[in-house]
Parts: structure tokens; sequence; C-alpha cells
């Protein structure tokens, strides 16, 4: 009886934790929205170099200190505007490039980091602005999820778009990675 009753236990259990992600695409999801975060080691790296390179890391990797909206020496937070291009695939095998424009946070302290991603669109770049498609991570996963409107793909183009923002958002970070790391020494 009591093989029987963890049985049943068990197998409650993994279908109500399957139904958290049933797209397998571990999408991050905080407060009803797609925010990417992760905190990174940089072990012998102080605070006050870690906020130096992420201030570098912008103006090397964007449009330099336009791109920069908060750059706060106290807190050691660097926030601005991002801008990446996520190649999808699309019908017929065809690569379609959209834009991702998101906001990147960056918060330092003694020997690691938080890098965090959010309010993202990724918009097609058609050169008619009308012509334009426009969708969010938050779109795509209501997709994916089988809910109704949203971004106008069906799942598979929905799950090829969140992977190819997956990888955009992890070349990204390696990017940051490499110059917060990176100790300046001539």
């Amino acid at each position: 009886m009591k093989t029987l009753f963890v049985l049943i236990f068990t197998l409650i259990t993994g279908t109500a934790f399957a139904q958290k992600d049933t797209v397998g695409l571990n999408i991050p999801y905080a407060d009803g929205a797609v925010v990417y975060e992760k905190v990174f080691d940089a072990p012998g790296i102080s605070k006050a170099e870690l906020y130096s390179n992420s201030q570098l890391w912008f103006t090397q990797h964007y449009r330099g200190e336009k791109d920069i909206e908060i750059a706060d020496t106290a807190m050691a937070r660097v926030v601005g505007k991002g801008k990446e291009i996520v190649n999808f695939v699309g019908p017929l095998n065809l690569s379609m490039p959209f834009n991702d424009s998101f906001t990147i946070q960056i918060d330092c302290k003694d020997n690691k980091y938080r890098c965090r991603m959010y309010k993202m669109t990724l918009s097609s770049q058609e050169a008619n602005k009308s012509d334009r498609t426009i969708i969010t991570p938050e779109e795509l996963t209501a997709t994916l999820a089988g809910q109704t409107g949203g971004s106008g793909l069906n799942k598979n183009q929905a799950r090829r778009m969140m992977e190819s923002l997956n990888t955009t958002v992890n070349n990204t970070m390696t990017s940051l990675y490499k110059t917060m790391t990176d100790k300046n020494d001539f």
C-alpha cells in the first residue's frame, strides 16, 4: 500500500513539475516578464575594477557612453540599452535577422557581478517600418503555452525564435564576462 501511495505521489509530483516548463527552454520569468539573470564569479577582482570594466564593456560593445542610462559608482551599478542581432531561421529555412533591443543591468561586488537583461523587444529588419514585425519574449512564450494572439508565429517558429534569443543572450553574457574578468594589466 505504501509503495502504491509513493508511486502515485511521484507521478503526480513529476507531472506538476513538468507543467512548469512544458516547452523545455528554461525561460527565465520574474514578475510576469522574461528576465535573463546570471551571477558570475570574478575571483580577485575588486568591486571598483568590475564597475570600471562594466562601463568599458558598454562603450566597446555598443554605441559608447550614450547607451549608458545609469552609472552609479556608490551602488557599482551600470544600466543601459543594448541591441543585438538575433538570427531566426524562419519558414523554408531562411535566415531572418531580428533586432533585439533590451535593457541590461550590471551590479558589481568584490569578486562577483550580476548581469540582468530585460524589457526585450524583437523587431524584424524590413526597410519599411510599417512592415516590421515586433515581438516580445512574453508573446513568444504565450504562443508556446498555446495561448492565442501575441506573436503571430506558430509554436515551432516561436520555439526557434526563443532558442535563437537564448543563444544571443548567452553570447552577450560571454562577451561581458571576457571584459569583466580582464584585470587591465598592461
